[in-house]
């Protein structure tokens, strides 16, 4: 039997918050028997079995070898049986009883993908957001392409968003098995899409988890969105037409790349790596800037590639970390 949501959690070592999060999936206005919460507990070692038993038949419970969140979010999209399904991460909560909200708006604009506000949060309280959704996009704007919402604003993030199951399907979208997982689907999700809404009730909560690996730098994660980058460029020349859709994926792959390149000498990888990702950066035929550089950066690139690193480290400081 079809159900109106589904819910996917990925959970790896997530008990010190999943009970959080899931009374929040739970604490909703729609009937029980009309949604499902699908946790894929990924491999965890702590005591997150434990934590789903206490919720009995109440969630849905898929244990599988750890295979990192990607594969689990898949794994997970292919458990669901609900018409439309979001993703809520083990660590995050949502807004009490918004469930007949989301429902009612992607039945009544008959959306593709329907996104949604959030908060933002660490222990000591609310953040500033790092996303301006509402800069951009107004509550009632009329419904639009994926395309057009693009232009306005991209979602780098697939927690907060509201899918269509059947339109996740025909395209056969999947999460790469590498860190900037979402960065590399989300531009294909969204060009693809033929009707987009946003809402701006705040439904999401992101928690800002310490052990997290935004918060835990990997020394190889510009290699990783290299990757995803090389990913979304193949969709470009595949799929994308127009010039101006052109420009924009061309310029937001230079953007990514580039933040990630300063990113990782800000977190303290050695020289050789940001080489390395150059090197890479140039057989594949990318370039990590984006529209309206100074030619000495091009120049730089293409030529010098070690003076081109070397100008970054000079002028970008490492990150200073408190000791623990």
């Amino acid at each position: 039997m079809e159900k109106k949501l589904s819910i996917i959690v990925p959970a790896y070592n997530a008990e010190r918050y999943l009970t959080r999060c899931l009374d929040s999936l739970l604490n909703q206005d729609l009937p029980t028997d009309e949604y499902e919460v699908i946790v894929v507990n990924d491999g965890s070692t702590d005591g997150t079995a434990e934590v789903l038993d206490r919720y009995g038949h109440a969630v849905k419970v898929f244990s599988t070898a750890n295979k990192g969140v990607s594969e689990a979010r898949n794994y997970g999209v292919r458990q669901a049986s609900g018409k439309y399904f979001l993703f809520v991460d083990a660590d995050d909560w949502i807004k009490e009883n918004t469930l007949s909200m989301l429902y009612g708006r992607m039945e009544k604009d008959a959306l593709d993908l329907l996104v949604l506000n959030f908060h933002y949060w660490d222990d000591k309280g609310e953040l500033p957001r790092p996303l301006h959704y509402t800069d951009k996009c107004e509550d009632r704007m009329p419904v639009c392409s994926g395309a057009d919402f693009m232009l306005r604003c991209l979602p780098p993030v697939v927690w907060g968003i509201v899918y269509r199951l059947s339109y996740w399907k025909e395209h056969e979208f999947s999460f790469m098995p590498i860190r900037h997982e979402d960065e590399e689907l989300m531009p294909k999700v969204f060009y693809l899409a033929e009707r987009v809404g946003f809402s701006s009730v705040c439904f999401y909560n992101y928690y800002r988890n310490p052990d997290s690996f935004m918060m835990n730098y990997d020394n190889r994660s510009c290699l990783y969105m290299l990757r995803a980058m090389k990913s979304v460029e193949q969709f470009r020349l595949q799929r994308v037409k127009g010039k101006k859709m052109n420009d924009f994926f061309q310029n937001l792959i230079a953007r990514r790349l580039l933040q990630s390149f300063k990113r990782s000498i800000q977190w303290g990888a050695p020289a050789s790596t940001q080489l390395e990702m150059v090197q890479e950066m140039k057989k594949c035929g990318l370039s990590p800037l984006p529209k309206g550089k100074c030619f000495i950066y091009p120049f730089m690139y293409q030529s010098f590639p070690k003076l081109f690193v070397a100008y970054y480290r000079k002028k970008l400081k490492p990150y200073s970390f408190p000791k623990k």
